[in-house]
């Protein structure tokens, strides 16, 4: 009884002592220019979270790790909601950790991950832009923290921990794909709340908690995947049978009408994998629903609007496609002419990360590649593996490819055709290194995120198939 009432004061003593310390900082931050908002913000938020469990503060971030859109900037960067949780849960970490109440697994990658960021410095005597660069290095260092800590949050709960994020980081994906689609269907109700690109192509793209239409395709099309592997698998351990179906479609509803070209590719690439592993005759049925409800769809749009039914029908013809992105395309090409001009330069270490940022930005540079049109701008740019080479040299590449190559021998050592996750895993990286050769987003978070499942799920593969072969008999089925 004293104990309980002993536990009950201390936590109104932390409760009190919060709302004091929030007070504070509302009351010392309220003369203060907006500028400083960002800071208030993140303080209050991670006050907020404090009191949570590690584990409660990173299922919220499964939840929102596909939710990019942010109205919050510092230093000219976006401030995403996976990013605030972050911060209160690596403080709460560091405290446990400190308190010895955690232990530190060794998180496969980790070192060749910030082996590749120290391969950066390089090309420090020749940087294009100082600015690009330094953000590069600390975006990037901030990423692989989080994979870091995200390896120990799921790794230490174990392997139905592991199936919980793994659940709700697909619903991540099915939440923005709805609300994508009914802004969509909004749009033909007079409703043109987060649609783009109608005005200049006669289409309207959804873009949802994305930031453009592009990265919402890219999200719709990655929770996808998974339920193409589930459906074909059959397996209920996430979602039921029902939910996967429509989930599933609702993706492949999303993929579309993000008119995200690469995303579609890349869904496209993904599945006939996962057909050509499988040999499943489930895909038949699937093929041929697909095919039925995308006929049904077109006929409806035909019906409701015959403008943007031609329209679509000109962005997915070869002959007319080009004529119907506004310059993406023409602008991607140049973005990757200037890097191929750029790369011998400094072959070896590269030009500098985040430099084809202040290179596509440059009115000369514009007007010699596209004719003073737009280039593709963001320090990602346009193709993966260009990028890479063109920032940190064939030594930054070579680094590169020994992350890839790890991460797919993680998976295919965890492989059974049993088992649907690994093929997730490994359909969802084919997914998005096909679409970031268009488009890439190797510094969005949910990458990351993606690459600390993979790693969290061979170490307790590892772990369990360690404790089954000290049982006679003992034999792993997941």
């Amino acid at each position: 009884m004293n104990s309980l009432l002993m536990n009950t004061n201390n936590r109104q003593f932390i409760q009190i002592a919060m709302a004091v310390i929030l007070a504070m900082v509302v009351g010392v931050f309220a003369a203060l220019p907006l500028v400083y908002l960002p800071i208030i913000i993140l303080i209050i938020a991670v006050i907020f979270f404090f009191p949570l469990s590690v584990e409660r503060i990173f299922t919220f971030i499964a939840l929102s790790i596909f939710i990019d859109r942010s109205f919050i900037t510092f230093q000219g960067s976006y401030i995403r909601v996976f990013q605030i949780l972050f911060l209160a849960l690596f403080l709460k970490f560091a405290i446990e950790y400190l308190l010895s109440r955690r232990e530190i697994v060794h998180a496969p990658l980790f070192i060749l991950i910030n082996l590749w960021v120290f391969s950066y410095f390089f090309s420090i005597g020749h940087l294009i832009s100082v600015g690009d660069f330094w953000e590069s290095v600390v975006g990037q260092l901030f990423l692989n923290l989080f994979y870091f800590i995200s390896v120990q949050c799921i790794y230490s709960k174990g392997l139905s921990y592991f199936e919980k994020i793994l659940k709700y980081t697909i619903i991540s994906g099915v939440f923005v794909t709805f609300v994508g689609i009914l802004q969509w269907i909004g749009f033909f109700f007079g409703f043109e709340f987060g649609l783009s690109h109608y005005e200049e192509i006669g289409i309207p793209r959804p873009s949802s908690f994305a930031h453009e239409p592009d990265w919402y395709g890219l999200f719709a099309g990655y929770s996808a995947v998974w339920f193409v592997v589930m459906y074909l698998r059959k397996d209920s351990r996430l979602f039921s049978q029902l939910f996967i179906l429509i989930g599933m479609f609702m993706c492949f509803v999303g993929v579309f009408i993000s008119m995200a070209r690469a995303s579609i590719l890349s869904l496209i690439v993904a599945i006939l994998f996962i057909l050509i592993i499988t040999k499943n005759m489930r895909a038949i049925k699937l093929l041929a629903s697909s095919a039925i409800i995308m006929i049904v769809g077109a006929m409806v749009l035909f019906i409701i609007n015959q403008d943007i039914f031609i329209k679509v029908y000109d962005r997915f013809n070869p002959s007319t496609s080009l004529e119907t992105d506004q310059g993406a395309a023409d602008s991607r090409f140049a973005s990757i002419q200037l890097m191929l001009d750029y790369i011998p330069k400094h072959p070896l270490v590269g030009n500098g990360s985040g430099g084809m940022s202040e290179l596509s930005m440059r009115d000369d540079i514009r007007q010699e590649y596209i004719y003073g049109g737009e280039l593709n701008a963001g320090k990602g740019n346009a193709n993966i593996f260009l990028t890479v080479l063109f920032d940190t040299g064939i030594i930054g590449l070579i680094i590169f490819l020994l992350i890839l190559g790890r991460t797919a021998w993680m998976i295919l050592s965890v492989y059974h055709k049993s088992n649907f996750i690994p093929l997730g895993f490994l359909a969802a990286s084919i997914f998005i290194l096909v679409d970031f050769n268009f488009n890439n987003g190797f510094r969005m978070g949910f990458v990351w995120f993606h690459a600390a499942l993979i790693a969290s799920y061979f170490l307790l593969i590892r772990k369990e198939k360690r404790r089954l072969n000290t049982i006679p008999g003992g034999e792993l089925d997941r």
